[in-house]
């Protein structure tokens, strides 16, 4: 993971929001750690905007919330994040939400690893998560994590336009070219 570690600590959460709110940058909470997010490429910009509108015109007249990049997403173990999208149930904080059901990130060089590893750990702690989106950039690439009726984490993995993902959940399905070709 590509992050630069910040020496700052935090009283609370309330201090790191106040703090964010100044920053020119966006920086996670992990583990009482702060680090400094790097700037993004422009299929990333493109995909993880892809993403969210796609989302957001699906669900449009539903009680979800669709988010995109600047909202955080807090774990059960009390650290924060920030998803490239997230759907999430409409009772959410200020900053952040505690419940989200799908959360997408848009993968680089830099987060591949922590993103498919460390961060999906720390994801499957929520309850409500039901989806886990993962969008290579420079590939037509989804990997598709989602809980099977046991409980039981699944991978599918997409790679071509005509492949639908399907989120009864939410009751909605896309294919993969609505994501990199719209």
């Amino acid at each position: 993971m590509k992050q630069v570690e910040i020496d700052k600590k935090f009283n609370s959460q309330e201090e790191y929001f106040l703090f964010e709110e100044k920053s020119e940058l966006k920086h996670e909470l992990i583990n009482g750690n702060l680090f400094e997010m790097s700037g993004t490429s422009v299929e990333h910009n493109e995909i993880s905007g892809n993403i969210y509108l796609l989302l957001r015109n699906l669900l449009k007249g539903t009680d979800w919330k669709v988010f995109f990049e600047a909202i955080k997403v807090k774990t059960p173990g009390g650290n924060f994040f920030y998803p490239d999208a997230v759907v999430s149930f409409a009772n959410t904080q200020k900053y952040f939400t505690e419940t989200p059901v799908l959360i997408a990130e848009v993968l680089s060089v830099s987060t591949r690893t922590y993103d498919l590893t460390d961060k999906f750990i720390q994801y499957k702690k929520f309850d409500t998560l039901e989806y886990y989106l993962c969008a290579e950039p420079e590939q037509q690439v989804l990997f598709f994590y989602f809980k099977n009726e046991t409980g039981d984490w699944i991978t599918e993995i997409f790679t071509k336009d005509e492949s639908i993902i399907d989120l009864p959940k939410l009751n909605i399905s896309f294919t993969v070219k609505d994501i990199y070709h719209p």
